[in-house]
C-alpha cells in the first residue's frame, strides 16, 4: 500500500484542489489597477475636450474667413472711386455666428489714389467666452487697452489683405 499511497495522494490533490488558491488578486493590487485606470481615462477625457475646441475654433475661423472673402469681393464689385467714402472703418458681422457673437471691420488706405489698399479684420467670441482677435468688445473700433501692437487698426488670426486698381 505504499507504493498507491503517493499515487493516491496525487489523485485526490487533482480531484480535490484546496479551496485558497494563489490566482487571486489581493486589494492593493486592485486598487492600484483602479488608480492606474482612472488616470489614464483622465488623461483621454482631456485630450477630447480639447479636440472639441479645437474642431470650435476651427469652425469659427472657417467662418470668419468665408465672411471676410465675401467683403472683400463685394469691394471689388463696387465703383472703385467709391471704395473709400463708403468702406472705410465700415464694420460688419458673420451671418453664420449668432448675433453679437462676431464682428468685422473693413479699413481702406488710399495714400496712393490709383491704388487702394483694403483690410479686412474679423474678431468673435468661442463658446466659452474667449475672445479671438483685438476687438475684446466687438464693436468693430479700437477702445482704449485693444491695440496691443500699436498699429491702430484691429488685428485678428482673420484678416484679409488685398490691393485694388481702377478698371
Amino acid at each position: 500500500m505504499d507504493l498507491l499511497d503517493p499515487m493516491m495522494k496525487s489523485y485526490y490533490k487533482k480531484l480535490h484542489p484546496p479551496l485558497r488558491t494563489k490566482y487571486g488578486f489581493t486589494l492593493i493590487e486592485v486598487v492600484l489597477a483602479v488608480g492606474i485606470l482612472v488616470f489614464v481615462l483622465c488623461g483621454i477625457l482631456a485630450t477630447y475636450m480639447s479636440c472639441l475646441e479645437l474642431m470650435a475654433t476651427s469652425k469659427n475661423m472657417t467662418l470668419a474667413t468665408n465672411a471676410a472673402q465675401r467683403k472683400i469681393e463685394e469691394i471689388r464689385d463696387y465703383n472703385f472711386y467709391n471704395i473709400y467714402s463708403d468702406y472705410n472703418n465700415q464694420t460688419f458681422s458673420v451671418d453664420e455666428m449668432p448675433a453679437g457673437d462676431s464682428s468685422g471691420v473693413i479699413y481702406v488706405n488710399n495714400s496712393d489714389p490709383e491704388l487702394l489698399q483694403i483690410t479686412v479684420s474679423v474678431c468673435w467670441r468661442q463658446r466659452a467666452g474667449r475672445i479671438i482677435g483685438e476687438d475684446l468688445d466687438l464693436d468693430g473700433s479700437l477702445d482704449s487697452g485693444e491695440d496691443s501692437n500699436g498699429n491702430n487698426i484691429i488685428d485678428s488670426p482673420v484678416e484679409l489683405i488685398t490691393l485694388i486698381t481702377p478698371r
